[in-house]
């Protein structure tokens, strides 16, 4: 069961009749969360489908496969996990001030109940810069790293089943820009979940895309976080909104905000 919950958390459009069934050999493939009309520039090698497929070496699912991710880039995305780990509305991130908290409460409709969730909101600013961190906590965290030109970075940490889904996001002008990419901590806590126990190393890596002014450009890598088998592979040959073409297929999930 952790597996599909998993897969229902990464893939965060797909429904489970999109999971089954394989395309005829010679057939063209499509990504089956997006309308097939809009992905005329868009090759897809490797559908969702079972278990997935073979994952060659080159897309091998790991922070330290250099084809994927360069050293900055591996340098980067393992200090802003480690950066939000244990931050809390009463501890701040180093070299900062609060500025201000606020909070939130409202009712989600789950299983013919009302559930109150309770939102608390930080803005802390760095001492030694015009940068500045909004922190937002409740059942996950969302932290919003940005200069004064409004680039930066977005870090989650997101309950998955019993697991940790983490999330990075590059931003530059306010838009996504660069590498979005999640990975799953393999830790499973049980029901008493805290973000601030997941597992920062070796974990894998189950979504890899590039952005380029909020658009999708180039490889879009899936996979499996139990087997490392490659579940999408696909190139966008040009910029694609994927809000814009994704299909509803009422798939209930929380998702990663660029």
């Amino acid at each position: 069961m952790r597996l599909q919950h998993i897969i229902l958390l990464i893939s965060l459009y797909i429904s489970a009749e999109s999971l089954s069934g394989q395309s005829n050999q010679g057939e063209r493939l499509f990504i089956p969360f997006l309308d097939k009309e809009s992905q005329s520039n868009v090759l897809v090698t490797v559908n969702l489908s079972g278990e997935g497929k073979s994952c060659p070496p080159e897309c091998t699912n790991v922070l330290s496969n250099t084809n994927l991710f360069t050293l900055g880039e591996q340098k980067l995305i393992s200090e802003a996990f480690e950066k939000y780990k244990n931050v809390t509305t009463n501890s701040w991130p180093s070299g900062t001030v609060l500025a201000s908290l606020s909070k939130t409460n409202y009712v989600i409709k789950a299983m013919n109940r009302d559930w109150p969730v309770e939102n608390w909101t930080a803005i802390f600013r760095y001492t030694n810069s015009d940068a500045s961190d909004e922190i937002r906590f409740g059942g996950s965290i969302l932290a919003k790293f940005r200069d004064n030109s409004n680039d930066g970075y977005n870090v989650s940490f997101t309950r998955t089943g019993s697991g940790t889904l983490c999330g990075f996001g590059e931003v530059k002008h306010g838009l996504p820009n660069g590498l979005f990419v999640r990975f799953d901590d393999g830790f499973a806590q049980g029901v008493t979940w805290d973000y601030k126990l997941a597992r920062l190393t070796n974990n894998s890596l189950v979504e890899h895309r590039q952005y380029t002014n909020g658009l999708v450009f180039g490889k879009f890598l899936m996979w499996n976080p139990q087997n490392g088998n490659l579940m999408l592979q696909a190139e966008f040959k040009a910029p694609f909104d994927l809000e814009k073409h994704r299909i509803d297929l009422n798939v209930s999930s929380q998702r990663y905000s660029n």
